[in-house]
């Protein structure tokens, strides 16, 4: 996806950008014979007052036009960027955070290959059920690869090979490196893009228990980082997805640009994805009819085998079809297809996931002229039907059951069907095969208390996910060790653990920007403070000194910065720092020449205070970065 300037070619500068970046000119950078300090007149940082759109000419979300406009990235191709040197600080601090609280719970650091081979990944059957976004490949010899997308098989190889008793246990290794996904629609900056940046850890154990164990020690972790990056995050409950496991938890910074919906109980705190939400719904009396209304939305045949609660009449029941492919029993066809309906009230949607769960990977149409294309040369072999309990609210769940339909299904259908007898019986199922919905009960206060307490729900950016594994690839990749009570060798119980350091850093702007450009949390900002001065001799030199000043108060190396350019006006330079969204900016203008004093602004609150020299050491002094623990 091309990017554009607005008025001019992407990756043309105006005269105001040539001004701001490292090429400007010899002859407006301040030179000293001082010990080093970090300036902006030398330091790449092409930043734009104008604004970035897409050549489609629709609006970005904010961090990818903020990260562009401030100069911390720039567009390689689709879905691929380049992260220039204020974006790669930041993305360092991120990592740093992640280290810090990663090797506080015995964690090692490591890297993985980036062009992995299919081996392993068609032993798991990662290789056909990942789908088009793999990137795969072939050597000049005709061998497959890919680049990875994840490292679980890799990993697992890994320490197979290494690892034979469970005196070598637990153990627990990471890496950070480039991941690889084949995006149909690459959008949103990186917020999803081809490549990026992710921190991905993989735990080995001996048993279940201490494997869960382990699981609770790296979700604390994960906490402790979303803490230190200070910005708004929940935690949900998850679908565990393609990477498999027995349950998993998804880590979101809120914003209303996020992909992902979360529901929320404001009294006891559950949170989970709409996708694995399990919600009461409000149940009110309804009164039995002897037909239904909309009968296009549900089939005449099935209307007449009384299987869907009379009572839901007024709820305005509607159905969705899709066919599942399991591998066959017999030796005459490969695979079984069975076509699968499922009934919802006409104001709940299906939840692909949650059906998927109950009966087997199920494909969904969106009408049911589409199942012919969807079974190409296939028949039918299997009817199957899925009453979602939003038909009958308030009610338990009944019993799965067979029906007997010879003779009752329509043309339509039996065309379809292979053989007499997979068309004389219909399986019936009853559960919660619905997404959830704002205003829907907390399950945990009603199994606790009793009481509706209803949830609401919010928008969020996924950038974290852990998964509890068990044994979903050690089993297959022959991933053993020799426990201490038997001489039989068991599978690892494993879990994996994903961050997304690009993407957190474009959530981070999300979630902390106004009308002036970013505004960063300390822990991560390029710089923490950056001193704007006038050209004046006498400004220059106390911003020289200032810098000396802060730099020994904060008690942190490299966090300071002096914007010395003298091509640009004090008040450019500021606008250029609200941009960039440094917490502290330190003015010296003709106003200290006046009264000796300096101007001090807190990027997050606009709050000002004017110092005089003496006090500068003090006020930064409290205002130190402490990792919390």
């Amino acid at each position: 996806m091309a990017l554009m300037h607005t008025g001019s070619a992407f990756g043309t500068f105006s005269a105001a950008r040539i001004r701001s970046c490292v090429v400007s000119r010899a002859t407006t950078r301040h030179v000293s014979t001082s010990p080093f300090r970090h300036r902006v007149s030398q330091t790449f940082i092409p930043t734009s007052k104008q604004k970035f759109v897409h050549v489609s000419g629709q609006e970005m979300v904010p961090s990818q036009q903020l990260l562009l406009r401030a100069g911390m990235m720039r567009q390689s191709s689709s879905g691929i960027y380049s992260i220039l040197p204020y974006g790669q600080r930041i993305l360092d601090k991120i990592e740093a955070i992640i280290d810090d609280e990663l090797e506080n719970i015995g964690c090692q650091k490591l890297s993985l290959p980036n062009l992995l081979t299919a081996e392993n990944w068609k032993k798991t059957g990662r290789w056909e059920s990942t789908g088009q976004e793999m990137f795969k490949v072939k050597d000049r010899k005709g061998a497959d690869f890919l680049l990875a997308p994840t490292h679980e098989e890799e990993v697992t190889t890994l320490i197979a090979k290494e690892v034979q008793s469970y005196r070598q246990l637990p153990i627990r290794v990471y890496q950070v490196g480039r991941k690889f996904r084949d995006e149909l629609r690459a959008r949103s900056g990186l917020l999803r893009g081809k490549e990026f940046l992710m921190k991905d850890l993989y735990t080995f154990d001996v048993t279940e228990e201490e494997a869960l164990k382990t699981y609770d020690e790296v979700v604390l972790a994960y906490r402790r980082i979303m803490k230190r990056l200070g910005v708004p995050y929940a935690v949900a409950e998850a679908d565990t997805g393609n990477i498999g496991g027995t349950h998993s938890h998804e880590f979101h910074i809120l914003s209303r640009v996020g992909e992902d919906s979360l529901l929320s109980c404001a009294s006891c705190g559950y949170t989970s994805n709409e996708e694995r939400a399990i919600g009461i719904i409000p149940s009110t009396p309804t009164k039995a009819s002897k037909t239904f209304r909309n009968t296009d939305l549900v089939p005449k045949w099935i209307e007449s085998l009384d299987i869907i609660p009379r009572s839901a009449v007024r709820l305005n029941p509607k159905i969705r079809y899709g066919i599942m492919k399991t591998p066959s029993e017999s030796d005459s066809q490969t695979e079984t297809c069975t076509l699968v309906a499922v009934a919802t009230s006409g104001g709940r949607d299906v939840n692909e996931i949650k059906a998927s769960k109950a009966l087997g990977k199920v494909q969904f149409v969106d009408s049911f002229e589409d199942i012919k294309p969807l079974l190409g040369d296939n028949k039918v072999d299997k009817l199957d039907l899925c009453v979602d309990l939003s038909l009958y609210p308030g009610q338990a769940a009944a019993r799965p059951k067979d029906v007997d339909i010879q003779g009752a299904i329509p043309e339509a259908i039996s065309s379809m069907i292979r053989s007499k007898d997979g068309g004389s019986s219909l399986r019936v199922f009853y559960g919660d095969y619905h997404n959830c919905k704002p205003g829907d009960g907390c399950p945990h206060c009603f199994a606790s208390k009793g009481s509706h307490e209803p949830m609401e729900m919010t928008r969020a950016i996924e950038i974290g996910h852990t998964f509890m594994l068990g044994t979903k690839y050690s089993r297959p990749l022959d991933a053993v060790f020799v426990p201490e009570t038997t001489m039989t060798p068991e599978p690892f119980q494993m879990g994996c653990y994903g961050l997304g350091i690009t993407r957190l850093l474009a959530a981070i702007i999300e979630a902390s920007h106004d009308h002036k450009g970013i505004v960063w949390p300390d822990s991560v900002a390029p710089f923490r403070v950056v001193i704007v001065t006038s050209e004046d001799e006498g400004c220059v030199q106390a911003a020289e000194n200032a810098y000396d000043v802060v730099q020994k108060a904060l008690n942190a190396r490299s966090e300071v910065i002096i914007d010395d350019r003298m091509d640009v006006t004090l008040g450019y330079k500021m606008k250029d720092a609200e941009l960039i969204g440094y917490p502290w900016m330190v003015v010296i203008g003709k106003g200290y020449l006046r009264t000796g004093n300096v101007e001090v602004q807190h990027r997050k609150t606009g709050e000002k205070w004017m110092l005089e020299w003496p006090k500068i050491q003090t006020f930064f002094q409290e205002r130190q970065l402490f990792t919390g623990r």
